[in-house]
C-alpha cells in the first residue's frame, strides 16, 4: 500500500494597520500598528514600511504600509498581503515668528523697519510679512515695536500655523535740526543790535 503524503498550505493572513496622526516634519514617514488574524498562540512579527502619500499638511491622508513581511517561529505557516492602507492626519507645525527692529531717526511717523525670524524646518520655503510700527512717533530709547497681521506665504506655508503678532524694541533718535538766520536791514541809529529772524 502506497503511503499518501499531504502538504499543508500556508494560511492566508489578513494584515491591517492603524496609523498615528503626526505634526508636519518635512517627511512622509508614518507610525503604524500592525494587526492580523493569526491563530491564537502563534508567534511571529509583522513589519513593513509605512508612509504618507506625501509630506504636506492634510486630514485623513492615505497611509500605505508596503513590503509587509513576517518573521518568527510560525511565520512560514502564513501567506500575508504585502501592502495595506489606512488614513491619518498630518497636522500643521507651530511656527514661532520673532522680529528685530532697526533704530531710526525721528520722522514724525511710527513706521518701523524689521527683520522677521522664525523656526521653520531647514530647507522649507516660505515668506513672512507683517505691518511693523513703533508705539508712537516720539524720540526715546528702547521703544516697543510691534509687527501685526503677520502672515506667511510660499511653497511650504500651508504646513505651518504662525503667531500673528510679535514685539521687540528699538530707538527713535532726535533728528538733527539745522538752524539758520536771516538779518534785516536797518537805518543807522547808533546801536549795534541787529534784527534777526529764525528760520
Amino acid at each position: 500500500m502506497t503511503g499518501v503524503q499531504t502538504c499543508a498550505l500556508p494560511i492566508s493572513l489578513a494584515v491591517t494597520i492603524t496609523a498615528s496622526n503626526k505634526t508636519y516634519d518635512q517627511t512622509t514617514a508614518a507610525s503604524v500598528t500592525y494587526a492580523d488574524n493569526r491563530i491564537a498562540g502563534d508567534s511571529f512579527t509583522v513589519s513593513g514600511t509605512a508612509t504618507f502619500a506625501n509630506k504636506t499638511y492634510g486630514l485623513s491622508k492615505t497611509v500605505t504600509a508596503s513590503g509587509i513581511t513576517l518573521t518568527g517561529t510560525d511565520a512560514a505557516n502564513y501567506a500575508q498581503n504585502t501592502s495595506t492602507t489606512t488614513t491619518a492626519n498630518i497636522n500643521k507645525k507651530s511656527l514661532t515668528v520673532s522680529i528685530t527692529a532697526s533704530n531710526k531717526t525721528y520722522d514724525r511717523t511710527t513706521t518701523a523697519s524689521v527683520t522677521y525670524l522664525d523656526d521653520r524646518i531647514a530647507g522649507d520655503v516660505l515668506t513672512v510679512t507683517g505691518t511693523p510700527n513703533f508705539s508712537d512717533k516720539t524720540v526715546a530709547a528702547g521703544k516697543t515695536v510691534t509687527a501685526t497681521g503677520i502672515g506667511i506665504s510660499g511653497t511650504d506655508a500651508v504646513n505651518y500655523t504662525q503667531n500673528t503678532s510679535a514685539t521687540t524694541t528699538a530707538d527713535i533718535t532726535a533728528r538733527s535740526l539745522a538752524v539758520t538766520i536771516t538779518a534785516s536791514n536797518k537805518v543807522y541809529n547808533a546801536s549795534d543790535e541787529i534784527g534777526r529772524a529764525h528760520v
